[in-house]
């Protein structure tokens, strides 16, 4: 799965872990990516199968214990994150790689005023910033994502704002000191419909005016289909298909992909019922050492019951597919 581009990122053999109640649960399973400068990936899968902690694993947040990186290697701008102290992994949180939580009123200190936040990150990163520099900057890059008044907003705290103003906030913090990569987890999650949208919008703006890497984790296959060069679709801790996204929506190979791109709403299925997929994605407790997606599958045959897992195979080139059927 190389890219055309040098790579910024490569994760490679990941497997992650938690310790939960003395049981040991496997999260992530064996997976491997990478990611070039400018480029755009998109994280798809339903809630637990582990597109967050893959992702959070790059910027080493995983809380460990309980958690723990049974395996592989996270190469980050040709540094292997697994192995920096953490005061080098400091220099790289915040600086060269920043992130948009899902949550904007959890990701911001209640206490603290916004311009405070926002210029915490300029200061610890950029320490030779004048104050006065500090401040312009600030106000600058309100503007930039689309926050008015930026002189008040500067000085309200984050329950005085809106959720998509909150969010834009976020933003601000994320590239306030110009990474090279930007993951977004969920960046939409708590927002009406018209403000998701102009996140979004916002977001897919800053990445190719400053032509960061984005990692955007979401459920929504339609802003995979706006936003992203690549897309990878994730299942029970392991990757189900990986593919250029206009590959993945002209032919999707793996049954659970079908799956997602049916149960997008339509103006053919206005009135009608919506088209979902049965069951649920299981505990990581109760993840089958086989097909995990086998007991979902409306494909299954003989050989999905086996104990082996299917190969990632190169279906053809570039995109990539991990199910019998092929």
């Amino acid at each position: 799965m190389s890219v055309t581009k040098k790579d910024l990122v490569k994760v490679n053999n990941l497997s992650i872990g938690f310790t939960v109640e003395e049981q040991y649960i496997q999260a992530v399973d064996s997976v491997s990516f990478s990611l070039g400068q400018g480029e755009s990936l998109g994280l798809v899968g339903e809630s637990g199968c582990g597109k967050s902690v893959t992702a959070m694993s790059i910027l080493k947040l995983l809380p460990i214990p309980p958690g723990r990186i049974e395996k592989g290697s996270i190469v980050f701008n040709g540094k292997n994150i697994l192995s920096l102290a953490p005061k080098e992994l400091y220099g790289i949180r915040g600086k060269e790689i920043g992130v948009i939580f899902q949550e904007p009123m959890t990701s911001l200190n209640p206490v603290k005023r916004v311009g405070e936040q926002v210029a915490e990150a300029l200061t610890i990163h950029l320490p030779e910033m004048p104050a006065d520099k500090v401040r312009s900057r600030i106000l600058a890059l309100f503007k930039e994502v689309g926050l008015p008044n930026q002189e008040d907003i500067y000085g309200m705290y984050p329950h005085s704002l809106s959720g998509g103003m909150r969010q834009r906030v976020v933003i601000a913090i994320a590239i306030a000191c110009n990474p090279k990569l930007l993951i977004a987890d969920e960046p939409t999650t708590a927002l009406d419909v018209t403000i998701q949208a102009q996140i979004m919008e916002l977001i897919e703006s800053l990445h190719k005016q400053y032509n960061m890497a984005l990692i955007l984790i979401t459920h929504n296959m339609g802003l995979v289909a706006t936003t992203c060069d690549r897309v990878i679709v994730m299942y029970a801790g392991r990757f189900a298909e990986v593919a250029a996204v206009k590959d993945l929506f002209k032919q999707p190979l793996h049954p659970y992909t079908n799956g997602l791109l049916q149960s997008i709403p339509t103006l053919d299925t206005k009135g009608g019922k919506l088209s979902s997929i049965k069951g649920t994605v299981p505990h990581p407790s109760k993840f089958l050492p086989g097909c995990r997606f086998a007991p979902r599958c409306p494909d299954r045959f003989k050989q999905c019951d086996q104990n082996t897992p299917p190969p990632l195979k190169e279906h053809k080139k570039g995109h990539w597919v991990s199910c019998w059927l092929y």
